[in-house]
């Protein structure tokens, strides 16, 4: 029987856990591919599955997004972002579109807004996590190319747009600030049990670095510095570096709080997915061959590589966990790891390509 882990056996399970030193087999880790981008196509396209079967991969579209929608809606009664997946567009253009008050032209991918200033949708996209960072106007200014003004523009019409995304950011936090932990929709904790201790070893040394960067400032502006000088400058500048990587490490806390809570709670439905999908890999004699991120890769016998089986597999992405958003789900077929066939682009009485599609990756070979 399993043993069930709680609040008050956690550390001594952690601990247990740390100080075994058996070694135990994990497998290929998959996710250490390289990307497309890096030449890894080449290197994927190694992997194929067994004689008399196909690959069948299916990755869940955009559940991040869809999880925070999810949450402002349930949490807030704020449908702003949750009703752009009911609505089945495409997300970061409708977001550009209603944030800046533009056309969907300026807003498409690689589009410009009239001024030719910034592009929209690109600006959504990084600003999503700017917001979710609690990043200063200025620093996002800095990062995206744009004025200040563009930038600030952007914040301030954000959340006017999207009213509660920021508080949703500011009360998950707050919620580990003072419990010492986040969960996730599924209820799994993520603990940060140091959290409160250096906080307020920090809060009580702020005044100091205040001072030390005055003191810092002060020396540095001489013109010309004696030997005692510079050796105080680095006796200042070694306690900055202690008082400021502690400063540093309460901030990382906290946007690892919000993340833990929704990419925690994209890989609990991915983990329920996988469950599931193993089940019927072993009711139907198929192969799970690898779950990387957001992706599942089964290997599918030939003869049961049908639409249903398609249609099976998609009920399998989309059906398992329910949120007040639908999940959405690409499915495609691959003779090997990326080369990869849309289903209405298949042959399935034959297990191929259909004619139209056959030579698809025979012209870049």
């Amino acid at each position: 029987m399993g043993l069930t882990i709680t609040d008050a056996n956690y550390h001594a399970i952690v601990r247990k856990l740390i100080a075994d030193e058996r070694k135990v087999p994990k497998g290929s880790n998959l996710q250490n591919m390289p990307s497309s981008k890096d030449g890894g196509a080449l290197v994927r396209n190694c992997f194929v599955p067994r004689a008399g079967f196909t690959f069948v991969g299916a990755d869940l579209g955009q559940i991040e997004p869809r999880i925070q929608g999810h949450i402002m809606y349930t949490r807030y009664g704020d449908n702003s972002l949750r009703q752009i997946f009911l609505d089945r567009v495409d997300l970061y253009t409708t977001m550009a579109m209603r944030t800046f008050g533009l056309a969907e032209e300026y807003c498409v991918d690689k589009a410009h807004d009239p001024t030719g200033t910034f592009q929209p949708r690109k600006m959504m996209k990084t600003g999503v996590l700017a917001v979710s960072y609690d990043q200063s106007p200025k620093s996002f200014a800095k990062k995206m190319g744009v004025s200040d003004d563009v930038a600030a523009m952007f914040f301030e019409n954000f959340d006017r747009t999207f009213p509660s995304f920021r508080q949703m950011v500011a009360d998950i936090r707050e919620f580990m600030r003072k419990n010492g932990y986040v969960e996730t929709l599924f209820g799994r904790k993520r603990r940060f049990p140091d959290y409160k201790a250096v906080a307020a070893e920090q809060q009580r040394n702020e005044q100091r670095l205040i001072r030390l960067y005055t003191e810092r400032k002060q020396l540095r502006s001489k013109r010309t510095l004696t030997p005692a000088d510079q050796r105080k400058l680095t006796a200042i500048q070694d306690e900055i570096d202690i008082l400021a990587e502690k400063r540093g490490l309460i901030g990382y806390w906290e946007r690892a709080a919000f993340n833990a809570v929704i990419q925690g709670t994209g890989a609990d439905i991915l983990k329920m997915i996988g469950n599931r999908n193993a089940r019927e890999c072993k009711a139907r004699g198929w192969e799970f061959n690898a779950s990387i991120h957001d992706e599942i890769k089964n290997s599918i016998p030939n003869e049961q590589l049908t639409p249903e089986t398609i249609e099976l597999i998609r009920e399998i992405m989309t059906q398992t966990a329910t949120l007040s958003v639908p999940l959405v789900t690409d499915i495609v077929i691959e003779p090997r790891w990326m080369q990869e066939y849309a289903p209405h682009e298949w042959d399935y009485a034959n297990c191929r390509p259909l004619p139209e599609f056959s030579d698809k990756y025979e012209k870049g070979a």
